[in-house]
């Protein structure tokens, strides 16, 4: 398969088969694009949430298959047991009512302001220092409670949507939005695919810092304990930093 693959089509994913993984049937997980985190390349899933998966799968002793679909289609076939698991997601209360989740977080966010260098929009810590700018987000995605609750109070002049994050940061570049606020390591990843890595820069300290699971369908209760296992074990050896510090990310924290 290639990077062009349909969405909801095996992609070539096959992770941690090697000597002395079990033979049973692979684990079915559902992801979906979001560069550096996880990408459709023709060796299929790549990515540091495809890396952090693989090694945690093989230390479990299971193969696991990861299938790309966009994300509500994701979630349905997770809550329907229609697939064994999904990665990444945030937890909430509502979610925890129905679905197996970890201890273990998969990866750890920083969402930031991207703004245009030299542009008057700065955050320096106070979402009020952005009330007469114009915010870019991506449709249906959410920041953290912090930012999405002062969204929908109005807290900012305006909110502009975009389906996509490649979309959203051609709207900053282009000056049709002030800011947008994003993963870090995403929006880095998203302007230096727009060649505009050199007009885009982080302004201020994080907003929020989330933390993001791989979580299991109802009817596999039993990986979640055997997948925190696995990932305190990367985290006693130190593959697990090892692994984050290739991206240059940061440690998950409890």
């Amino acid at each position: 398969m290639t990077a062009g693959c349909l969405p909801g089509v095996l992609c070539g994913a096959l992770l941690g088969l090697s000597a002395g993984v079990s033979a049973q049937t692979p684990v079915r997980l559902a992801s979906f694009e979001y560069p550096p985190y996880i990408v459709q390349t023709e060796a299929g899933a790549q990515g540091l949430s495809a890396d952090l998966v693989r090694e945690a799968f093989a230390r479990m002793r299971r193969g696991v298959l990861i299938e790309f679909y966009p994300w509500n289609r994701s979630v349905k076939l997770l809550e329907a047991d229609a697939i064994d698991g999904l990665f990444t997601i945030k937890k909430t209360p509502e979610r925890m009512k129905r679905l197996n989740y970890p201890n273990k977080p998969l990866i750890r966010q920083d969402y930031v302001f991207f703004v245009r260098k030299g542009s008057r929009t700065r955050f320096a810590g106070d979402l009020a220092d952005l009330s007469a700018a114009t915010i870019g987000v991506v449709t249906s995605t959410s920041y953290g409670q912090r930012f999405d609750e002062a969204a929908a109070r109005g807290a900012f002049s305006r909110t502009e949507s975009a389906s996509s994050y490649e979309l959203i940061f051609r709207m900053l570049a282009g000056g049709r939005v002030d800011a947008v606020i994003c993963s870090r390591l995403v929006g880095l990843e998203f302007a230096r695919r727009i060649g505009a890595d050199k007009l885009i820069e982080i302004s201020g300290p994080p907003v929020e810092t989330a933390l993001s699971y791989l979580v299991f369908a109802p009817k596999n209760a039993a990986l979640a304990p055997s997948f925190d296992k696995a990932i305190t074990t990367m985290e006693r050896d130190g593959t697990l930093e090892r692994i984050l510090a290739r991206y240059g990310a940061q440690q998950n924290k409890p």
